[in-house]
């Protein structure tokens, strides 16, 4: 049913987008010829699916996310955008809560049943010249597990938006080869337009999901054995090529100093033919990511703080009203 489901929304986004834009090609039931030859043949060695254990369950089953409240985390970040370094306040958001499988959205009145999960969203927005970037990126797991359930990436600029849609479709039980994922993404770019890829592939994981497996990796003392999509921090299509990656703990833990203050940590890498990756997480629960390399972004925690950011009446502690970044 929740197959079903997935390539019903599918089908939906690209016959809508047929519909506001005469040019776009209409969705097909399989891969596109022209792109599958376009994409390189691939080899993954690493075997998954993956049991989650229970030590690296501890790090989802701590009580701090029961409080009914989202964790807000602030850094100064900088990325690089025409060449040059741009400086920004990139904000993580963290909190629980209970998902409709079958719609992909957050759990209401009406649903049969539901997933606990987490919801991770980063929100950016980045100056250059002429107009801001912006980029929000808003990813679910799976509670305890972490397993990937749904991500989505949109990205807006004067030029045009790019639109990236990930859906994860998986077995109950665990271990099980029978899990899926479909992406599709809409891009303004020639050459690239709207498009589908249903991938019928063992697990596949998100870039985007890395700061929240580096916590768990830290929780844990486990490492993570993936297939790992690259970032899709960017304005472009997403390359839908897995590779083989191992996430784990580099060296002792250590003094990590940050606009927030001082702190014991371990540092996380991510070892795999993709871009230089690492996060440096506190050893102490909740263990917070610290300051981070992914890829083309590179950020240091100055501010935290728990609270209900959907509540407009609740005052943040980091920026004036009317002023969030």
């Amino acid at each position: 049913m929740i197959r079903q489901t997935s390539l019903m929304v599918l089908a939906w986004c690209l016959v809508s987008a047929v519909a506001v834009q005469a040019q776009v090609p209409s969705a097909s039931p399989a891969p596109d010829e022209q792109a599958q030859k376009k994409i390189p043949e691939y080899k993954l060695t690493i075997p998954i699916p993956r049991e989650p254990s229970d030590a690296w369950k501890k790090f989802s089953e701590l009580k701090i996310w029961d409080d009914g409240y989202s964790e807000m985390s602030y850094y100064d970040a900088e990325c690089t955008i025409y060449g040059k370094p741009r400086k920004y306040t990139r904000v993580h958001l963290m909190n629980r809560q209970d998902m409709d499988p079958q719609l992909g959205i957050k759990a209401g009145p009406k649903s049969g049943q539901t997933v606990p999960a987490f919801k991770f969203v980063v929100a950016e927005e980045i100056p250059t010249e002429n107009y801001n970037y912006r980029f929000l990126t808003s990813a679910f797991v799976e509670r305890p597990s972490l397993e990937p359930l749904k991500m989505t990436i949109s990205s807006h600029e004067w030029c045009g938006s790019t639109f990236k849609w990930f859906k994860w479709d998986r077995p109950t039980a665990f271990p099980s080869d029978n899990w899926s994922l479909d992406i599709c993404w809409f891009s303004y770019f020639e050459g690239e337009g709207d498009g589908w890829w249903p991938w019928p592939r063992p697990n596949i994981d998100g870039y985007e999901f890395l700061p929240l497996y580096a916590r768990a990796v830290v929780a844990s003392g486990e490492k993570r054995e993936m297939h790992l999509l690259r970032s899709m921090h960017h304005t472009h299509r997403p390359d839908p090529i897995p590779i083989d990656a191992v996430l784990k703990i580099d060296g002792k833990p250590r003094k990590v100093t940050v606009p927030m203050g001082s702190f014991e940590a371990q540092r996380v890498v991510v070892e795999w033919e993709g871009a230089e990756t690492w996060f440096d997480v506190e050893t102490a629960a909740p263990h917070r990511v610290l300051a981070f390399k992914a890829d083309d972004v590179q950020g240091k925690l100055k501010f935290v703080e728990r609270r209900a950011y959907w509540d407009r009446d609740w005052k943040s502690g980091f920026h004036k009203p009317n002023q969030a970044p």
